[in-house]
C-alpha cells in the first residue's frame, strides 16, 4: 500500500498519476461509505471517513476488513489534522477518525508520501 496526503488543493492527484503513470480511469473517487476497491487509486479518503462516522460506522474497522485488498492500491487522502478543532461533535469525531484511520494506513504501507503544492517527499520508504 502507498500513502500519499497533503493539504487541500495541493496537487495530491496530479501527483501520483505522473509518478506512478496512471490515469483517472485508474480512480476510485470516494462519495460515500463505500470504498470500491477494483480501482488502483482511492481518492478523497476522508470523504469516506465522513460519510461513515455520519452513519456511525467505524471507517478504521472497514478499512482493517479490506487489509488484503489494500495491499497494492494508492490511497490519497487530504490532511484535516490542522488548524483550529471544530465545535461540532461529529467534524470532531471524523478529524480523530481519520487520524487514526491515516495511522493504520501508515503503519501497513511500504511508501508514505507528503505532497505540498505538487511536490511529493518520501517520508516512509519500506
Amino acid at each position: 500500500m502507498i500513502l500519499v496526503f497533503g493539504g487541500s488543493f495541493n496537487g495530491k492527484l496530479d501527483f501520483v498519476l505522473e509518478e506512478f503513470g496512471l490515469t483517472k480511469d485508474d480512480v476510485y473517487f470516494c462519495k460515500d461509505e463505500n470504498i470500491k476497491l477494483d480501482k488502483k487509486i482511492i481518492y478523497n479518503l476522508e470523504e469516506f471517513t465522513y460519510k461513515a462516522i455520519s452513519l456511525g460506522m467505524s471507517p478504521l474497522d472497514i478499512l482493517k476488513s479490506h487489509k488484503e485488498e489494500l495491499k497494492d492500491k494508492i490511497v490519497i487522502c487530504d490532511d484535516i489534522s490542522s488548524g483550529v478543532v471544530p465545535i461540532d461533535k461529529t467534524e470532531r469525531i471524523w478529524r480523530e477518525s481519520t487520524g487514526k484511520c491515516l495511522q493504520w494506513i501508515t503503519k501497513n504501507s511500504d511508501k508514505v508520501y507528503r505532497v505540498f503544492f505538487g511536490i511529493g517527499k518520501v517520508i516512509k520508504d519500506e
